[in-house]
């Protein structure tokens, strides 16, 4: 991504050199026109600046020089101010400064050279400077952004052409004695005519044929052109096929042409420069020359099928999840839940929907021209970004001639055509069928969690108190869950098991996690009338950060290893049950690759015979050469029970996880 930004720096200094060449009756306002637009659209000042005034330098004027440098540099230290933060997106009010700079700069410079200008040539060279800095910040905004808005957009297509009409009248036809703008000329018509189709390419024809006349003073190019154009377009109609099969209908055609009608295009610059042309848009690489014609569609996320899909989709698993908190709750949690706490979840849930933004489109033309090759027809492509900035990407596709496609060879391309890791989600179709589908993506995660648990009963004959969950929330978020209820047996299991399931149906909603751990406290509480109690251990990781959450109620020491040091991060506080208004100590940690967390019940510390359990616990893990979470859970397992003569304290619950940095 890097060398393809440098890559089109440097392309854009080329054009910049050429744009300061492009003088008409003796003035350019394009060049002050371009080098505002590039401003306003972030590029590196500087470097288009010197680009520019090595073009006008280069026609051997010093009084050009002077005048167009002050005007330019006047103008960076405009945009360079605090304030002129607040002209980007206002491009009108800084196309007009723009104007009034050039008008009164240009005046001002007749006197220091002693050239009369007059105050309709001033004006003339203001509202030029004026309309070109819009016209060029259309052109180049669809060129850097957004190359499909050049088919989709009338104003970005103009301001494309207009762009590029300038960098191809400040061309030399010669240098060295190679053509340099009939070359460029030849292979732009070819380019504008297979990237974007019939209307850009007919009307870039009819614009550089009109040119490139004025340049060799052959008025006659025009129509040559625009018959060699138009009779290529009509061949391929009928015969469909790529860039080869393009250049070979160009080259039989312009023969044709030139010898029954054209000989001009015979000569030796002409041949030379068809040749080079061919030879480029042949060897070109493949994303410059991605077709962006009306065959690659063209998508607004919210007037699509898909779009309705995956609103309708989300809206029925709140209302499911809302069901299933009822369910668990038994009916009573309402005065743990109020209109408040619910509108909250609504209004975030809408906020995920709103903030949902389409990306480049000229990604989604080049994922459907590759699924195409694999003979996937594609009705609809969806890419978005969520309010996180991660991406969805959805497909509405089918296999045509009975071939089987599955959902991870599509993964691969889309993966490789946006430059972003990704994993088929959940509800997505496993293989894209003969009927269309969705084949839903997102992305992937930077981290994962390896764990293991170990979970024994204090009494053989007795299920365990304890309970806990491992398992996956939404928006990439792992949640590792110990309730320990009070006491042993089907009692404590119970009241542990409720703490969990209410938690789990929560947090999946999409509740904020510090109201759902107060919302199953005060439902607990009131329930129990605090006669029981289950004590709460919880880390929720981000698994596309590492960040993790801890929440604690009541709950005994978890462990963070990393390397040759150990973190340990305790509770002071009491119980989910005790009381309706328990307070939750939470704090945040960032975990990293090869980090190992280590939650326990207290019935695992307490089955250690030593009065610091603790540092023993601690000392036991530095001492530890486990590599796995099933190793180290064994190695801890096994040494407390042989401290502890196989006779637990209570019932004892563990899991290990360990993060790990996906590749």
């Amino acid at each position: 991504m890097k060398i393809t930004g440098r890559l089109k720096g440097i392309g854009f200094a080329v054009a910049a050199f050429f744009i300061g060449r492009a003088f008409v009756m003796n003035l350019n306002p394009f060049a002050i026109g371009a080098l505002v637009a590039w401003a306003l659209l972030g590029e590196n000042i500087w470097l288009i600046f010197i680009g520019l005034m090595g073009g006008i330098a280069s026609l051997g004027s010093f009084d050009r020089l002077f005048e167009y440098g002050s005007i330019m540099l006047f103008l960076i230290v405009i945009l360079a101010l605090k304030n002129s933060i607040e002209l980007r997106g206002r491009n009108i009010l800084t196309a007009l400064i723009t104007g009034g700079v050039t008008f009164v700069i240009h005046g001002i410079s007749s006197f220091v050279v002693d050239e009369y200008v007059s105050i309709f040539d001033m004006s003339v060279m203001a509202v030029l400077s004026f309309a070109s800095a819009l016209v060029f910040y259309k052109g180049i905004e669809g060129l850097k952004e957004d190359s499909l808005s050049i088919v989709t957009d009338n104003e970005t297509a103009l301001g494309f052409i207009a762009f590029f009409a300038a960098v191809f009248w400040g061309m030399p036809l010669e240098v060295y004695n190679i053509t340099v703008a009939q070359a460029f000329f030849v292979f732009s018509i070819l380019f504008a005519w297979y990237k974007f189709g019939f209307a850009v390419g007919l009307t870039w024809t009819v614009v550089s044929s009109a040119f490139m006349g004025v340049k060799t003073g052959d008025t006659s190019y025009l129509a040559a052109y625009l018959v060699i154009a138009l009779s290529v377009y009509a061949v391929l109609i009928f015969i469909e096929g790529g860039r080869l099969i393009h250049a070979a209908s160009f080259l039989i055609v312009y023969y044709i042409v030139a010898f029954t009608h054209f000989d001009m295009l015979l000569t030796d610059n002409g041949i030379k420069a068809l040749y080079s042309a061919v030879l480029f848009f042949i060897l070109a690489p493949n994303n410059l020359m991605l077709r962006l014609d009306e065959r690659a569609g063209y998508y607004e996320p919210d007037n699509t099928p898909e779009w309705g899909r995956i609103v309708v989709e989300r809206v029925n698993n709140l209302a499911d999840a809302f069901k299933r908190i009822e369910y668990t709750f038994a009916g009573e949690a309402g005065a743990g839940i109020g209109f408040n706490d619910v509108g909250n979840i609504i209004e975030n849930f809408t906020n995920q929907l709103n903030e949902m933004v389409p990306i480049k489109k000229t990604i989604e033309a080049s994922i459907i021209e590759e699924l195409s090759k694999k003979e996937v027809l594609v009705k609809n492509i969806l890419m978005i970004k969520n309010q996180d900035e991660r991406y969805e990407v959805y497909i509405n596709a089918r296999v045509r001639r009975g071939r089987l496609v599955t959902a991870e060879t599509v993964k691969s391309i889309v993966e490789d055509k946006m430059r972003v890791r990704l994993m088929i989600k959940d509800e997505s179709k496993s293989i894209v069928s003969r009927r269309y589908d969705m084949i839903c993506l997102m992305e992937k995660p930077d981290f994962r969690c390896e764990t293991a648990v170990r979970r024994i009963s204090r009494y053989e004959d007795e299920v365990s108190g304890d309970n806990f969950y491992i398992g996956d929330i939404p928006n990439g978020q792992k949640l590792l869950l110990i309730a320990d209820g009070m006491g042993n047996g089907e009692k404590a299991s119970r009241d542990s098991n409720q703490l969990i399931d209410s938690l789990e149906e929560l947090l999946n909603a999409g509740f904020d996690k510090e109201m759902s751990i107060r919302v199953v406290n005060s439902y607990l509480a009131e329930k129990n009338k605090g006669e029981s109690f289950s004590t709460l251990d919880m880390i929720i990781i981000d698994l596309y950060t590492g960040c993790g959450r801890i929440y604690k109620q009541g709950a005994a020491t978890t462990f963070v290893k990393r390397g040759e040091w150990i973190e340990m991060v305790k509770s002071t506080s009491l119980p989910v049950g005790v009381t309706a208004d328990a307070v939750c100590e939470k704090c945040m940690k960032k975990f990293y690759s090869n980090d190992m967390i280590v939650m326990v019940s207290d019935g695992m510390l307490e089955s250690i015979l030593f009065e610091n359990k603790e540092d023993y616990m601690k000392e036991l893990m530095l001492s530890s050469d486990a590599m796995t979470p099933d190793e180290l859970a064994d190695e801890i397992l096994d040494n407390i029970r042989s401290i502890s003569g196989n006779r637990l304290k209570d019932d004892a619950t563990m899991i290990v996880c360990k993060i790990v940095k996906t590749l």
